[in-house]
């Protein structure tokens, strides 16, 4: 078998974590934007918040559409063009609190001190989203990422705008399966007022960007999930 080039340190392993805000919080950036806060998402100016355990790390994931053209002289397409895209980070959370809860229904309240609608201390009450009402989230998964020649290897996914979208479930069976809260967040173009990761030179917005730390070695640090 020939030898090959490639690069061990290329090959990732590790869930990493993952963090959210309200998208439309104000003064919310990405850490980076932020001085000094790259290992501290929590500790920004705006804290992040921590999502916590999961049950097999997040998945990132896009489905392109194309479509061909063709003409009745050639039997292959002379051209193909993009006409559909859907981004996803998907994953299961393995925390069933009232606050995990919400982000897996995408929206919701969590009320202190009630039993429904009637007033009883120490009780907590979930009522879900209505309707027609959901919540927008701003994500931001940490990784190890590929290591360089200054030993960093710390990689942030950034993503400025998604909803928790999916189908719901949450199943209560015997031991050892514990409880786990499906979740499937869609990426959306992000607002041009409000939180981003930049845009192409035609003016169209990314969804999403992924920043690999490469500082000396001791300015960043490696993620350990």
């Amino acid at each position: 078998m020939p030898a090959t080039s490639g690069s061990i340190s290329e090959v990732l392993i590790g869930t990493g974590v993952l963090y959210i805000k309200d998208a439309s919080t104000s003064s919310l950036a990405f850490p980076g934007d932020d001085s000094g806060a790259w290992d501290s998402p929590t500790g920004m100016t705006v804290p992040w918040e921590e999502v916590g355990y999961s049950e097999d790390g997040w998945t990132l994931e896009m489905d392109k559409t194309f479509e061909d053209i063709m003409v009745a002289e050639e039997v292959d397409p002379i051209k193909t063009i993009k006409t559909a895209q859907e981004v996803r980070l998907t994953g299961e959370l393995s925390q069933a609190s009232h606050a995990k809860l919400i982000l897996a229904l995408g929206g919701g309240a969590s009320t202190a001190d009630y039993i429904g609608a009637t007033s009883a201390t120490g009780y907590n009450t979930l009522q879900p989203p209505t309707s027609s009402s959901f919540n927008e989230y701003a994500l931001l998964l940490v990784t190890d990422g590929p290591k360089g020649s200054n030993g960093v290897a710390t990689r942030h996914i950034r993503i400025p705008r998604a909803v928790s979208v999916g189908s719901f479930s949450m199943q209560h069976a015997k031991a050892p399966q514990k409880v786990v809260l499906a979740t499937e967040f869609k990426l959306l173009v992000p607002e041009s007022s409000g939180l981003n990761v930049g845009a192409d030179s035609n003016g169209y917005y990314y969804l999403f960007d992924i920043v690999d730390n490469t500082n000396a070695a001791g300015a960043g640090g490696s993620v350990n999930p």
